[in-house]
């Protein structure tokens, strides 16, 4: 662990033009990232595994982070990325327990934020209805009122605004604490509490990211109900299968840009004051990538 742990204070600017240099990186990574893409979705599957599928991806997310950044830490020290670098995180056993304690402590925020919100809405409101309404989206979606009916009188902004609040928090500390886990070997704590000071104190530049990622989003969502809408009118069943691909297709995509946008992030707020990131490992930048060390 670094033992005089510093940070740099970005600008509005610097935050805009995170998306671009991780657009970028793509770019650089070419067809290499197409088997990172494809192995990413074969373990994101196990969502649809019953019961328990979405709390283990829930869990093991930081670790398939910590991969997609080591993907992009090779591809920017030109470097080849192969699609293995996805588990660069379960090498170490040191490593992997403390980013799985990372993934514990993404899980319980998840639950505390959506606990946080019933709490609120439950004097207000009748929450057995609210569960059986929302465990029948066909009758859900023949009649929607009914849920507008649930809802009419009743108070959520203060329940959203604690809601948001505890995510801000929880992904707050994620955002940096998976990097300096991986790369300097910080405690799980130390690690979370510097990913949030280093997030507030450059909030400007992280506002500048987070309007330029909305509008790319907004653009984005409203191509793709454009496209889908012509598909399902011209093609009917094939169209809306053909859309699902293309959805899947543009998630995956998503996945990876966030990622490089990580690595950038975190190599110009952290790295000035650690020159020397890769100097567990200098030949990440050799073609035989599968040598590097974490």
């Amino acid at each position: 662990m670094d033992q005089s742990p510093r940070f740099v204070k970005l600008g509005f600017g610097d935050g805009i033009g995170w998306l671009s240099r991780g657009a970028d990186l793509m770019t650089q990574g070419g067809r290499a990232l197409i088997g990172v893409a494809t192995l990413l979705l074969l373990v994101s599957l196990m969502q649809w595994l019953p019961v328990i599928g979405v709390f283990l991806l829930i869990l093991i997310s930081p670790l398939l982070t910590a991969g997609l950044i080591t993907v992009f830490r090779v591809v920017e020290e030109r470097g080849v990325p192969t699609p293995m670098m996805l588990f660069a995180g379960w090498r170490d056993p040191s490593t992997r327990m403390r980013l799985l304690l990372l993934g514990l402590w993404f899980l319980l925020g998840m639950i505390a934020a959506f606990a946080s919100l019933a709490l609120w809405l439950a004097p207000q409101m009748d929450m057995e209805l609210l569960n059986q309404v929302m465990q029948n989206p066909d009758a859900l979606a023949s009649n929607p009122d009914q849920l507008l009916m649930l809802f009419e009188g009743v108070n959520i902004f203060g329940g959203l605004v604690i809601m948001l609040v505890i995510f801000a928090i929880v992904l707050g500390g994620l955002y940096f604490a998976v990097p300096l886990v991986l790369f300097w070997q910080w405690p799980v704590f130390s690690a979370l509490i510097w990913s949030l000071r280093a997030m507030l104190v450059n909030w400007l530049a992280f506002l500048g990211f987070g309007l330029v990622m909305i509008a790319v989003f907004l653009a984005a969502g409203f191509m793709f109900a454009l496209i889908a809408g012509i598909l399902g009118l011209a093609l009917g069943a094939l169209g809306e299968l053909i859309s699902q691909v293309v959805m899947l297709v543009v998630s995956l995509f998503v996945q990876l840009l966030l990622a490089a946008t990580q690595w950038v992030a975190f190599r110009q707020i952290f790295d000035s004051s650690n020159p020397d990131i890769s100097s567990k490992d200098d030949s990440t930048g050799d073609s035989d990538s599968e040598s590097i060390e974490i």
